[in-house]
């Protein structure tokens, strides 16, 4: 009993902000079952993605696979045969689903192309390589062929004459020519610009015509200038060609399924704990006492009974309720103990609207409190014709009393099983408010103090009519009856505003039907029953 007591106080507790995640665990784990499906549905029907590679070479005149190449010229070279692999000249349709890298520190290009299927990624990149070797194959030619017209139409202007004793020129390279007149030879214009040079030497010094060594040296040059240009040319070579990929490089793995349901349960969790922490309404002791700033006299858990008087049944319910019977004896004034008739105590249960709980709480609080002392239970709500514990809905009342249609014996009714006296609303008639603020109200109200230790009256809600606050200057305590999590402090605060003035006592906050947050297992159980 003591452990059970141990885990009642914590719903008292100081709220923490795991709490909505522990009521709520199930919901929240099993919304991440709809998304951890989704994945793996995803992934099971999702088309694969194979990835094939070509691997060409990549050749500039003279040099070859350069394993350690050094120079931004290198860079830059390889850079642009990447952009042109890549470019819509060379790629064509392919460069869509196609990446093309450098080899890091060779003359090597990379060509990948993806595709749902694995012969269709082996072909994409086989075309792609062979339009490459094919574009540079093609800007090989023209190049020569440039470089071959340019160099007849300067061979053409050379004027060659036989030299004495000999039959051929081209074998001879005589010294006349000086080395650093044709330096840096680069046809087109290197070239065209060291003959320009050599002929104005010539007219310079008179000759009208070269001679023929001058011509064959010229020859020679232009030729030589011709080959090392050819030599500068790009031409590349398939190395390896692509394969048919055997597995797709994209597949679900198992923990993207995982991470799915975690990612899932997560968000939901974190707006349960952002909305507990920023929540504006009232759902638990400390909530009262801050939000509202007054009294939190007691708390009552939630319940599924459908009639109150059966929380006997429930001990922890009945435990709370008990609480909050000994903090009101707790509070009882003093009378003076010459006083032969002392009158007893008018308890007033209110709150701000209908169905938070206060006729629950008046009953259950009455039938605890006639345990061990005389109980009267009123119901003051004469605008709502209902049954009142256990009696008829026209049985005589209060109306009857304060009308004087009927006797005090004929409208206090005795509830043997629960040890206790009731007044029903009685008849509903034409003016409640007259009735209640009436003299003879508080006349027969006096007599009842007199004769009863305690008197709880069901006043109806603030927001619906204003027979609560007649009824509140005549009571001597005042309990208002606010339903967890169900108002925001803000309108709360407004109805307990009209609760303020000289003959109202100070109203104290009874917190119904409390989530059990952090409450062990088996009295969460109980509460559900």
């Amino acid at each position: 009993m003591g452990e059970n007591a141990s885990s009642l106080q914590s719903v008292e507790q100081k709220p923490k902000w795991w709490w909505p995640l522990r009521s709520h665990s199930r919901a929240i784990m099993l919304a991440g079952l709809p998304v951890a499906l989704v994945i793996a549905m995803y992934g099971l029907f999702a088309s694969p993605t194979f990835e094939s590679q070509a691997m060409l070479e990549v050749q500039a005149g003279n040099s070859g696979i350069g394993l350690a190449p050094d120079g931004t010229e290198i860079a830059v070279l390889m850079n642009t045969q990447k952009e042109i692999a890549a470019s819509a000249a060379v790629a064509g349709d392919y460069r869509y689903n196609l990446q093309v890298e450098v080899i890091p520190q060779t003359y090597l290009l990379s060509i990948r192309f993806q595709a749902a299927d694995p012969i269709d990624a082996q072909l994409g990149a086989n075309a792609v390589a062979r339009a490459y070797v094919d574009y540079t194959q093609n800007a090989e030619l023209e190049q020569i062929k440039r470089a071959a017209q340019h160099l007849i139409a300067k061979l053409e202007s050379v004027t060659l004459a036989p030299l004495p004793g000999t039959n051929d020129v081209g074998d001879r390279v005589p010294d006349a020519l000086a080395a650093e007149v044709l330096t840096d030879l680069m046809p087109p214009v290197a070239v065209e610009n060291s003959v320009e040079h050599m002929r104005r030497q010539l007219r310079q010094r008179g000759a009208s015509q070269p001679e023929p060594s001058l011509e064959a040296t010229l020859m020679a040059q232009l030729i030589q200038s011709y080959d090392e240009s050819l030599q500068n040319l790009i031409t590349a070579k398939i190395m390896k060609e692509a394969n048919k990929p055997r597995l797709p490089i994209e597949q679900m793995e198992p923990w993207w399924i995982l991470f799915g349901y975690l990612g899932a349960v997560a968000v939901p969790a974190f707006v349960l704990t952002l909305r507990f922490q920023r929540r504006d309404r009232v759902e638990f002791k400390q909530d009262v006492e801050s939000m509202l700033g007054h009294c939190c006299v007691g708390i009552i858990p939630a319940l599924n009974h459908s009639e109150p008087a059966q929380f006997l049944t429930d001990r922890e319910y009945a435990h709370y309720v008990g609480i909050l019977r000994a903090r009101l004896q707790m509070g009882r004034p003093v009378h003076d103990p010459l006083e032969q008739f002392p009158r007893g105590r008018v308890v007033l249960l209110t709150s701000t609207d209908e169905g938070e709980g206060v006729s629950a709480t008046a009953m259950n609080l009455a039938f605890t409190m006639g345990k061990s002392e005389k109980v009267l239970l009123i119901n003051a709500d004469m605008r709502n014709e209902t049954s009142f514990v256990g009696l008829p809905a026209r049985a005589a009342g209060l109306s009857h009393l304060i009308a004087g249609a009927a006797q005090m014996r004929d409208c206090v009714h005795h509830i043997q099983a629960k040890n206790i006296y009731a007044i029903p609303s009685g008849v509903l008639p034409p003016n409640p408010e007259q009735l209640l603020s009436s003299k003879r109200f508080a006349r027969v109200l006096e007599m009842l103090e007199r004769r009863f230790d305690t008197i709880i009256i069901d006043a109806p809600a603030l927001r619906e009519v204003s027979d609560t606050l007649v009824l509140a200057r005549l009571c001597s305590d005042v309990l208002y009856v606010v339903q967890a999590g169900e108002r925001k402090a803000e309108s709360i605060s407004v109805e307990l505003s009209r609760l303020q003035g000289d003959d109202i006592p100070t109203p104290r906050v009874i917190l119904n039907r409390v989530r059990p947050y952090d409450l062990d297992p088996d009295i969460s159980k109980s509460f559900k029953q």
